[in-house]
């Protein structure tokens, strides 16, 4: 049996999709620190993006901090 998925947060394939970068992009921005890592769900660690997280970022990328 499938886990519902909380609609409250966001896989990282759509925070990447929503950013208009790959996975990967988001992932190398997390692990350089250039982007701040989210919350985890601490039953399977998986991260728990925000719409709030989707727009720092962006905030983030119009500023010039990332890249």
């Amino acid at each position: 049996m499938r886990a519902v998925r909380d609609p409250r947060f966001l896989k990282s394939a759509e925070v990447a999709e929503a950013l208009g970068v790959s996975k990967v992009t988001l992932k190398t921005w997390l692990r350089t620190g250039r982007v701040p890592e989210p919350a985890r769900d601490p039953n399977n660690g998986y991260r728990l993006w925000t719409a709030q997280d989707v727009d720092a970022i962006r905030r983030m990328l119009k500023g010039g901090e990332v890249r």
